[in-house]
Order: C-alpha cells, then structure tokens, then sequence
C-alpha cells in the first residue's frame, strides 16, 4: 500500500469517527430539517452525508484522473522512447556509412530520420556535410543553417557553415561565420586556429598573424599542436618579411628574417632569403656569409646550391670551388659538400679533381644515383668504357642526374627546383634534398637533420 493511500483511509476514518461522536452527541440537532427550497427539505444529518459524499466522490475523481493521466502518460512516453531508439539507430547507421564513404546510402537514412523528425540536429549536420562531399554546396548550406537555428549557441553548425562557404570559394562569407563563432567563444583556439587558416589560404599575411598570436596567447601550454603553431607562426613572418622584399624595404624584411632565425636556425627559407635580399643591396660579402652560416646551422645543401650559382653567375668558378672547400672545413660532417665539390668539378670538366673527391665518397651512401652517374660520365670521358659501364648499372634510371630533385618531408611531393614552401600541403621548411645513409650519420659525418636523397 502507498503512503499517499494509508493517509487517504486515515482521514476517512477520522471523518467517519468525527461524525459519529457528533451524530451521538447532537442527535436532536442532527434531525433538525433544512429546507433547500420552498417544497424541499432536509435533515442536518442527511446533508453532512451529502457534503461528505460529494467530496468523497471529488476526491476520488481527482485521483482517477490523475492516475489516467499518469497511465496515458507512461505510455506517451514508452512510444516516445520507441520512436527516439528507432531514430537513433537509423541516424547511427546512416553515419556508418556516412564514414565507410557510401553517400548515398548515408543520404537515404538522413533523410529517413528527418522524416520522423524534422528537426533532428545531428541528422541536418550530417546530412550537410555529406551534400558537402558531394559537390552540392547550396543543399549543405541549407540544412546546416537550420540545425543553426534550432542550437544559436552551439557553434557546430557554424563551423560546418565555414566549411561550406570554404568550399564554394566564398571566403568573405566563411570569415564572417568565423566571426560569429568568436563571439559565442571568444577564447576558441580551434576558432582562431580556423580563422588563422582561412587568412594564410588567401595570403592575408598581417590578419593571418594577428589570429596566430590569438592562438598563441591563447592556446595550453601541453596543447599536441604546439609544434606545429610554431612552424605556422616561423612560415607566416616569414612570408611578410617576402612582401616587405617585393615593397622594397628591404632592411625592414631583413630584420624580420633573421628575428626569424633567432626563434629557429633551423628555419633554411630564411637563410635563403637573408642571402638574397642582401645580395640584391650589393652586400656581396654579407650574403654569402649568411649563406655559411645557414649551412653550419642546418647541414642543408640547399644553400650549398645557393652558393655555387651565385658564383657561377657571375662566372667566379674558382670563388664557388673555395666556397665548398670552406663548407667542407667547417663543418665536421662533410659529405654533401664535398659531393657537391664533387659535382661542381664535373660541370667545370676538372675531371681528374671530380674523380678524386666523388670516388672518395663511394660506400658511405647506400642510395646516390647522382653520384655514380657523374662517375660514370667521368670515366666514359677518361676513355675507361668497362668502369663507367659498371657505374651506369648502378644508376636506378636513365636521366639527367646532375639536375637533382626535392622531396617535401611532410608529404613526400617532389619537385625539380627548391621551395621555401611545399606546393602542395603548405609546409614551410620542408623541401629538401633526400640522401639515404648505409651507415650512422655521425659515422659518416653528416648533420643530424634533415635526410637527403640525391635525385636527378
């Protein structure tokens, strides 16, 4: 029995025994008529009855109401909790496939929620973002602007919707969610990091910087991409100090460059440019001393490269021949510069220096076309057929060799020329030259960082 029950019976006998005493006590007034009315009439006892009966029936049709409503309640909500589990299974299958990459199938069971239920706010994101992937922007847009409406505080949609406009090419409209997003959270890294994006996609460089410091100040000091917003950060100074170049202020860009530096030596764009732009200021002295440096401070032969043309451009072969030789003494890992001292020999048609150099280094690379390619030329010229033969099988394929060619480490793109940043997933400071080594490279005396791989 409940509770509310035992009170219920508990009352009744109170009333019950309170009109008993009052019944034995008052019998002469309980028999006192009552009229009602001119021809009606009634006794004091029979119409407390009457009061008690109407509120005994009051009360107990208060509580069969109740619990019928109770009763039809329940069952709302177990056909509810039905509709809701049928729902959420079909939006969990229509993810499943959404994931596995078959959008139509994905489409069909978005839709079929949507269906029951218009207004089911993971279903319309889903069901944009698989639009998205199909091509059909406008649609996307469409439905990630309702589940905007339906949650204007979750930021979801938004980010959905920046997406979207990415996608469609309008930026302006992207930037503008962005904004809204910043003012929901304005202490969003992810937002900023977003923002920061958009900006460097379209070389907004200065705006760009602005959201980079934002995600900077803004952003935990064990955040897993901290690396990376560094690098970002390196890449986008770096490329203001570009248009700086291109405006002609060039002390300013300089000075940029090499606060660049000073966060990260290891930055080779940098060294590349500080070279540049100062030889473009008739500093000739000055470049290539940058130049020294930049390699001392990264082993790159990047700026091996930068060294020899720049002598060889203004026709100083012997100057280019003593900027290698002085890398090689500077340095306490000297294989690429004296491969590339090596190579400089051959294109000058020193052939007896090339072969002395290149042959010295045969055994400390386990894969260098390059370099069994030139000695192959060298004793094709020598009049030596059977040695440049067995150099020529070692060559994995016919091709100019002494035209190498640069990998991106982040993506493994490769290209013919150099880049201070890769074309085709945007990582600064990541073309490089590849050089495979057979042994350690403290063994064969090479910096630590980066690889190398010499390609034709």
């Amino acid at each position: 029995m409940k509770f509310r029950t035992f009170l219920m019976l508990l009352l009744l006998f109170a009333v019950l025994f309170f009109v008993a005493s009052v019944w034995n006590r008052n019998s002469a007034l309980l028999v006192q008529q009552v009229s009602l009315s001119s021809e009606v009439s009634v006794s004091v006892a029979w119409l407390l009855v009457g009061f008690f009966g109407v509120g005994v029936f009051t009360t107990l049709l208060v509580g069969v109401s109740r619990e019928m409503s109770l009763v039809l309640e329940r069952g709302r909500m177990r056909r509810a909790n039905r509709d809701s589990e049928a729902i959420e299974a079909e939006y969990s299958r229509g993810l499943a496939a959404a994931v596995e990459g078959h959008q139509d199938e994905a489409l069909a069971h978005f839709r079929a929620v949507l269906e029951r239920d218009s207004r089911h706010f993971n279903t319309l994101l889903g069901l944009g973002d698989v639009l998205r992937a199909q091509g059909r922007v406008a649609e996307a847009i469409e439905y990630h602007r309702k589940a905007h409406h339906l949650k204007q505080d979750s930021t979801r949609p938004l980010y959905a919707l920046v997406e979207d406009y990415e996608t469609k090419g309008d930026t302006e409209r992207a930037l503008a969610v962005l904004g809204k997003i910043l003012g929901i959270q304005k202490g969003s890294v992810a937002a900023w990091r977003k923002l920061r994006d958009v900006h460097i996609r379209q070389r907004s460089w200065k705006p760009a910087l602005e959201a980079h410091e934002n995600v900077v100040k803004r952003a935990a000091p064990s955040d897993p991409a901290e690396a990376a917003d560094r690098r970002c950060g390196l890449g986008i100074r770096y490329e203001i100090a570009n248009e700086r170049l291109r405006a002609g202020k060039v002390r300013e860009a300089i000075g940029l460059l090499r606060r660049t530096l000073r966060e990260d030596k290891g930055f080779i764009p940098a060294h590349v440019k500080v070279g540049e732009a100062l030889a473009s200021q008739g500093q000739e002295k000055e470049a290539t001393q940058a130049w020294f440096d930049g390699f001392e401070a990264t082993g790159s032969p990047v700026l091996l490269t930068m060294l020899e043309e720049y002598y060889l451009a203004r026709e100083q072969p012997l100057a280019a021949i003593e900027a290698l030789k002085r890398c090689i003494a500077r340095v306490r890992k000297d294989t690429l510069p004296r491969f590339y001292l090596g190579k400089l020999y051959f294109r000058l048609e020193m052939l007896d220096d090339a072969l002395a150099v290149l042959s010295s280094l045969e055994g400390r690379a386990s894969y260098a076309p390059t370099l069994h390619y030139l000695l192959g030329r060298i004793h094709e010229r020598r009049g030596n057929p059977r040695q440049a033969a067995s150099e020529y099988r070692r060559v994995i394929k016919e091709m100019d060799l002494v035209q190498v060619e640069y990998t991106c480490r982040a993506c493994e793109e490769t290209c013919v020329e150099w880049q201070d940043r890769c074309p085709a997933c945007g990582e600064w400071n990541s073309v490089e030259i590849a050089f495979r080594e057979e042994i350690s490279l403290d063994e064969l005396g090479i910096a630590p960082a980066p690889i190398y791989l010499a390609r034709p």
